[in-house]
């Protein structure tokens, strides 16, 4: 079982039950959170400088605005990379970056160096393309230097632009290729040169990174709602052939079993882009976003994994009650701090 991430600020306060967690009304206090989640990231950042903007990004908004509201009413706070200084994650982030970087063995790609341009191909731009004209068809809207070829542009900027920086590197390389069965991963090469599949890779990394730096809410719902995105991007496109394994027909896309099951409109898709929070009440109801959030929240604090999440919000989304396996996640939690005194 993972360590527990969570513990009390204060140990010897008393313990909430798990009703008065799962009655409590995260979304109607959710400005004065939000307010607090900027001036929590603010006191973490420091005097520490950003690469693209020293602003909390809209991305990671109710993860920071769901811990200040558990940490005021409940005492609990979440130990991670999140809720550690900015700064000394920046000087290590280099590193860590450079000691995961990979190419594709198999194929003869060799790791990226990171202050080597971008190659910006014809395939690249194309595919670029087709991106912002697919999201422009859902009506949604986006900053204008988003999803625009990375020119004159290093594997470093380029990487540094995730709305996870500093706190993960990037995905390292086009890992979909090794993924692929033997003989199709043969056949794509015989109509797909080394240069498409990188082009491939940075489409995929610059859809995924622009699209959190374009999304706000709860960052795992954007997560989701990428997955939504890309899946019906992939099926529109006819791309499926580099993103899923012939032979054993699993997707390279953990969440796509999942957003299979649900049917979303697009106005509901594009809300959920712009504001996870609009989005849920959208689709699910007013107070549905109450225990997305906490879903989110007992995530980070190693309560479940990530496909146990999934199937929550899955069945949320998919207009099915939550309430019963939160409380059963809840009163672990609580189990496991009273048993450690965290």
């Amino acid at each position: 079982m993972p360590v527990l991430r969570a513990h009390r600020i204060d140990q010897t306060s008393e313990l909430p039950s798990p009703s008065q967690i799962l009655s409590t009304r995260f979304t109607t206090e959710l400005d004065q959170w939000r307010t607090q989640a900027h001036a929590d990231w603010h006191a973490l950042r420091g005097q520490a400088q950003l690469p693209t903007t020293n602003q909390l990004p809209d991305y990671l908004l109710d993860r920071y605005a769901f811990r200040a509201y558990m940490r005021a009413r409940f005492g609990l706070h979440i130990k991670d990379r999140f809720s550690k200084p900015i700064a000394p994650q920046m000087g290590s982030w280099v590193q860590r970056t450079q000691t995961g970087l990979r190419g594709v063995p198999s194929l003869g790609i060799a790791p990226v160096k990171l202050n080597d341009p971008v190659v910006v191909t014809p395939q690249l731009r194309d595919l670029l393309d087709r991106w912002r004209t697919y999201l422009s068809g859902f009506g949604i809207t986006y900053a204008s230097h988003l999803y625009q070829p990375p020119e004159n542009t290093t594997w470093l900027d380029f990487y540094q632009r995730s709305a996870l920086y500093p706190f993960f590197p990037p995905a390292f390389g086009p890992s979909f290729a090794e993924k692929m069965a033997e003989q199709q991963r043969r056949r794509v090469m015989e109509t797909h040169d080394l240069s498409d599949i990188m082009g491939l890779y940075v489409l995929i990394l610059q859809a995924h990174e622009d699209t959190h730096r374009a999304q706000k809410g709860e960052p795992l719902l954007c997560e989701f709602t990428l997955a939504l995105l890309w899946c019906r991007f992939l099926d529109e496109n006819n791309l499926w052939h580099l993103q899923r394994n012939e032979d054993s027909g699993r997707s390279f896309n953990d969440e796509e079993p999942y957003l299979r099951r649900l049917q979303i409109a697009e106005s509901e898709l594009r809300a959920l882009f712009h504001d996870t929070a609009d989005g849920v009440q959208d689709i699910a109801g007013t107070h549905a976003y109450d225990d997305v959030a906490l879903a989110g929240w007992l995530f980070d604090a190693h309560l479940m994994t990530y496909r146990e999440y999934l199937e929550l919000v899955t069945r949320c989304l998919g207009g099915h009650p939550i309430r019963s396996k939160l409380d059963i996640l809840i009163r672990e939690f609580l189990s496991r701090l009273t048993a450690t005194g965290a």
